[in-house]
């Protein structure tokens, strides 16, 4: 953590791409290299960070341009590990609330509910003209 109490923070911004999520990947490492967090909390935020990032990439559509501008602003605070995801994608039809695991078989559409196992707050929301996602999970100590 930074010595003067501030919060470590890291921000991504581009055309969402298939290698985003590494940049995204790398972005964390960066931050935790900073703000060293517990392994566990690490690895679990990471996970979740990898699955609502990839949905993003691979599922918001710009109907204007075609193209997706994301923004990926990354926090370690004293409690909590926080992301912020906003996309200028057209509106996620998602609903949190009635997300489960899919049956063993299938495989696709894990990844929001692996989100939600393993963060304290998953929450979605659209603000103007942009989506956003919130992921956070509380520090163990």
């Amino acid at each position: 953590m930074p010595t003067d109490n501030r919060p470590a923070v890291r921000v991504l911004e581009e055309i969402a791409q298939p290698e985003t999520v590494e940049r995204v990947h790398l972005l964390l490492a960066e931050l935790f290299a900073a703000a060293p967090v517990n392994d566990m909390d690490a690895m679990q935020f990471e996970l979740a960070l990898a699955e609502i990032a990839a949905n993003i990439i691979e599922h918001a559509k710009n109907a204007d341009r075609g193209q997706v501008l994301i923004r990926v602003e990354l926090e370690v605070r004293p409690d909590s590990i926080l992301a912020t995801l906003s996309d200028d994608g057209e509106q996620a039809r998602v609903d949190l609330k009635s997300v489960e695991l899919p049956d063993d078989l299938s495989e696709r559409g894990r990844g929001l509910a692996i989100a939600l196992t393993v963060l304290d707050e998953l929450s979605y929301r659209r603000m103007g003209r942009r989506n956003q996602w919130t992921l956070v999970r509380n520090r163990t100590h």
